[in-house]
């Protein structure tokens, strides 16, 4: 493979020349972003490191494929790989925000620049897309490229050479104790009490208060164990999962004496309603369920909540929400980061920290209080 650089539009492009499948000579134009002036230099040693990612690679520019038919093509590739629902997460945000925009440009997997990919994710955002969604679509992109990387049907990976939004920290909003009491009390004739109960006494996620089973509550022990998940697809469905988001959210939580006392009514009142139903209940060991033994749907679930917030005139807050609350009233009880991350299932006490940062605030009014008055101050 040879190259040269060409100016066009005031700016130098690499013009790659190599030899197809059939032994044809071809030109591939790759843009440098370059402006002319004062950049010849760079221009070269663009070319010089262009020329250097295909050689080292072994790859030439023969595969003739639209970028967005690779894109499928990939997630077909990388359907064994993953979760059923993490797949049918890639391929909501491929045909939602993916295939809209590159189906109208028609670029080609080996034609695809930096560019090409900067101006989708500026696109996207001056309509108002989440930094955070450009993120996630931005994975998406870079590993299905890695894989054409891998398949030496490309020379470089595009996607690594692009500038991402700055990611807009999340600050979680909180119930308080007397806040969270009111909650349950207007939730206590809602048929997901329990889920709202457990969520918010023990922090537990939607996925996993949904996934809770009596065979992983241990009345004897006064235990009961996190391990079970049921999530949510982008159809509205939602799949059960026989293991929990990671190793660290596999934990097991004490019954306390009031908890103890519920469930076991809870449990009783589900066998008294699966005995009244008969055939017309549905049999399974879901501790949150409907009374005809039903699952609830994680989206019935988050959106009954706001539902019912709104109704009360409740401070709005998300579902995941209340596991912030579980642990501000942790800290608040003086218990500690470490602690609080055992409890939550994170994965390392830096996650803990970093989303609980902003409410370790009064600990700090409190280290003041013990530092006023050491110094004299005139």
């Amino acid at each position: 493979m040879t190259g040269s650089l060409t100016i066009k539009y005031d700016k130098y492009y690499v013009v790659l020349n190599y030899k197809d499948e059939a032994g044809k000579w071809r030109q591939k134009w790759v843009s440098t972003e370059l402006p002319v002036k004062n950049n010849k230099r760079k221009a070269e040693q663009f070319l010089s490191d262009t020329l250097a990612e295909y050689n080292k690679n072994n790859t030439t520019p023969t595969k003739d494929i639209l970028f967005i038919d690779f894109l499928f093509y990939w997630l077909d590739v990388n359907s064994s790989a993953v979760e059923v629902n993490t797949h049918q997460s890639y391929e909501s945000h491929i045909n939602r925000y993916i295939k809209p925009h590159f189906t109208k440009t028609k670029v080609t997997l080996q034609k695809l620049e930096p560019k090409h990919i900067q101006d989708f994710y500026n696109e996207h955002l001056k309509r108002g897309l989440s930094a955070t969604t450009v993120i996630s679509l931005h994975a998406n992109i870079r590993k299905a490229l890695q894989h054409a990387l891998k398949m030496n049907m490309i020379a470089y990976n595009p996607a690594d050479r692009v500038t991402l939004p700055k990611k807009v920290k999340y600050n979680a909003k909180y119930y308080t104790v007397e806040q969270t009491n009111t909650m349950l009390e207007v939730f206590k004739d809602e048929e997901m009490y329990p889920v709202v109960l457990l969520a918010a006494f023990y922090g537990l996620r939607r996925s996993e208060v949904l996934g809770l089973k009596w065979n992983a509550v241990d009345f004897d022990a006064e235990t009961f164990t996190v391990r079970d998940v049921v999530v949510s697809c982008d159809d509205g469905g939602f799949i059960d999962k026989p293991r929990t988001k990671t190793k660290s959210s596999h934990r097991t939580l004490p019954l306390t004496s009031t908890i103890h006392e519920y469930l076991k009514r809870l449990q009783q009142s589900q066998s008294e309603y699966k005995l009244f139903l008969g055939n017309g209940y549905v049999d399974n060991d879901y501790v949150c369920k409907w009374k005809n033994g039903e699952q609830f749907s994680p989206y019935y679930v988050s959106r009954k909540f706001n539902k019912v917030l709104k109704k009360y005139n409740l401070p709005l807050i998300r579902f995941h929400d209340l596991r912030h609350s579980a642990a501000s009233m942790l800290l608040a009880e003086k218990h500690s980061l470490k602690e609080i991350q055992e409890w939550l299932g994170h994965g390392d006490l830096a996650t803990t920290a970093d989303i609980y940062a902003h409410l370790q605030f009064e600990a700090k009014r409190d280290m003041a209080k013990s530092m006023d008055g050491k110094f004299k101050i005139e």
